[in-house]
């Protein structure tokens, strides 16, 4: 099991470059928050807009990241206190320290395509691993 941050689930939800190696991760079982599917339904509300995506291809990817049945998702509530504290010691924002904490917590290797949250990560003893 590895935590994934949204960027990932985005690049893989958006079939943006490099999404068949984030496949490949998530073949192997991924856990990330439910905050996670509001940024990856922006992501592709944008697209939609853009026409880069059929509204009905869109829906059907958020249900199906809703679901839990692809990628596990955890309440992020859990993970908000010790998240401000790993934002405020790494001058990161509350959103990248939630994956953060989900992966520090879990004791879990993390998946992200941010070098700040990366850094941030392994500054808190964090394994991470960058998909660029």
């Amino acid at each position: 099991m590895i935590a994934a941050d949204s960027s990932v689930l985005i690049r893989y939800f958006s079939k943006e470059e490099g999404w068949e190696k984030a496949e490949k991760i998530i073949e192997q079982g991924v856990v990330t928050l439910e905050f996670a599917v509001k940024e990856v339904a922006n992501a592709l509300w944008k697209k939609v807009l853009r026409g880069e995506m059929a509204k009905e291809d869109a829906v059907k990817l958020i249900l199906d990241l809703k679901s839990g049945e692809i990628i596990r998702l955890e309440d992020q509530g859990e993970y908000i206190e010790e998240a401000f504290n790993i934002a405020v010691r790494r001058g990161i924002t509350i959103y990248d320290a939630l994956f953060v904490s989900l992966a520090k917590s879990k004791r879990l290797e993390l998946i992200t395509s941010d070098e700040k949250q990366g850094e941030a990560a392994e500054d808190e003893g964090v394994k991470v691993r960058y998909l660029p």
